[in-house]
């Protein structure tokens, strides 16, 4: 890989931009742009991460971040081009571009919201890489959560109520990045949707239920507690919420911590 020179970066960035509105040239070009500037010291799918049919440049993160922001005009003036280009770089099995993919789908126009969603629903497959399936969440639906708030709390909604386990996951990615999001202040709301999937407790979705229930307790510890001992109080429906608690302490206010340990051994 040679040392990334900013100016000419820009330069390369900004001829690639010129092709914004010929997928297939973009497309050709980038992969010459990624070229020089991979990581040769280490293959493609090598350690297993990302898996083996999803190819990867290793590309240092300043030139993906070059051409997002050479792209970003006519991302905003050019819906139509814009989703043809986002699905040219989600066809190609490399990481790097789908990536890409995911950031031109959030810097678009969220209406029609329509063919982001139907995008973002069909792209986010079981299998899929998980920088991937973060990237379509976190970046891929950004404008839609943050001027859509609406239609995506319909879309966590039908998520969690699936009774798909890759599903439900999804849904609570899509929650914590809205509860990340200082905007949104409706922790109720949050809870409501959460509750049956907690109440659930499947075991592959506890690391995604922490990170939800860490990131309520920041945001409204006291609900949050009340929240908890409620679904601790649910006899024989509630598997996951002693471990959740246990794990979740550190981010309340140590005497919200303590009443939590006490609910816990009452219900020893």
């Amino acid at each position: 890989m040679p040392a990334i020179l900013l100016a000419k970066l820009k330069i390369q960035a900004a001829n690639l931009a010129e092709k914004f509105d010929q997928p297939e040239k973009f497309v050709k070009e980038l992969h010459a742009l990624c070229d020089v500037y991979a990581e040769r010291t280490r293959r493609p799918g090598q350690a297993g991460e990302p898996p083996p049919l999803l190819s990867t440049y290793k590309l240092p993160s300043p030139v993906l971040r070059q051409v997002l922001k050479e792209i970003t005009p006519y991302l905003r003036s050019q819906r139509q081009a814009a989703l043809r280009l986002a699905d040219a770089l989600w066809a190609e099995p490399f990481l790097e571009f789908r990536l890409l993919a995911a950031s031109v789908l959030g810097s678009i126009s969220p209406q029609p919201v329509e063919t982001l969603l139907e995008r973002v629903q069909a792209w986010t497959l079981p299998g899929l890489d998980d920088r991937l399936l973060t990237a379509l969440i976190s970046d891929g639906l950004a404008r839609v959560r943050a001027e859509e708030t609406a239609l995506y709390l319909d879309l966590i909604k039908t998520w969690l109520e699936s009774q798909d386990v890759f599903s439900q996951r999804l849904g609570l990615r899509a929650l914590l990045f809205l509860l990340n999001s200082s905007s949104f202040e409706n922790m109720p709301l949050a809870m409501r949707l959460l509750a049956p999937v907690l109440r659930a407790g499947h075991s592959r979705l506890k690391p995604d239920l922490l990170d939800v229930i860490q990131a309520l307790a920041l945001r409204s510890p006291r609900e949050t507690a009340f929240f908890l001992r409620q679904n601790l109080a649910v006899k024989n429906d509630n598997p996951g919420t002693p471990w959740l608690i246990r794990n979740s302490l550190g981010c309340f206010p140590l005497e919200m911590q303590a009443s939590l340990r006490q609910a816990l051994r009452n219900e020893i």
